[in-house]
């Protein structure tokens, strides 16, 4: 396959940024309830009827977490956490620029890469919110917190907010996007190597 020029790709890469954060800003409502729904249905499997049975709730574009298990209605306003749902599913457009901008794949493997990662980084973005709900127990519920979780939950809940919320939200589209690439994407750059010398090699027969 003849490489690209780095100015083809770099247009191509923009032209599917601006495709992706045009389907991301359509879709977004609904991928937002779809991700709040399984994040709940997970939670209800996790808790079942402890003292730490979560609520999640959709409000625009931030996800409430509710400690219903442990308070009463007149108080779930003061305790509730909340996180803007837009932070933790934006990577999908990154995993969705990247696996068009990909080149050496062919049309039916880019569009299974495509469907898949986007299914595995899903994952990702629901252990994210459970992640989320787990912090608030362990960290902004007071008296609660301190009574129930020590430091090295503490340290554990932390790492993981912050592994997932910061680290994990660019790291993850880069690890899908080269599990199902790799290959293509290194004979790729394999070929573009070999074809820089031939075409030195013409210029300098020219001179």
């Amino acid at each position: 396959m003849k490489p690209e020029s780095l100015k083809s790709l770099l247009l191509k890469g923009l032209v599917f940024l601006l495709i992706g954060s045009a389907l991301w800003i359509f879709f977004r409502p609904f991928y937002s309830k779809l991700l709040v729904s399984v994040s709940q249905e997970m939670l209800s499997l996790i808790q079942g009827e402890g003292k730490e049975k979560t609520s999640l709730k959709l409000e625009r574009d931030m996800i409430v977490y509710i400690p219903v298990g442990l308070i009463s209605g007149e108080k779930k306003s003061t305790l509730a956490g909340k996180r803007d749902v837009r932070d933790i599913h934006y990577n999908s457009v990154i995993l969705f620029v990247l696996i068009l901008f990909s080149p050496g794949l062919g049309l039916r493997k880019r569009g299974w890469a495509l469907l898949t990662g986007l299914v595995l980084l899903f994952f990702t973005q629901v252990l994210t919110v459970l992640i989320q709900a787990k912090f608030m127990y362990v960290f902004q519920l007071g008296e609660y917190s301190k009574a129930h979780y020590g430091a090295w939950d503490r340290n554990i809940y932390a790492f993981l907010k912050q592994f997932f919320e910061l680290i994990g939200r660019f790291s993850f589209p880069i690890a899908i996007w080269m599990l199902f690439t790799y290959r293509e994407t290194t004979e790729y750059l394999a070929g573009a190597k070999e074809a820089e010398p031939h075409k030195s090699g013409k210029g300098e027969g020219r001179k």
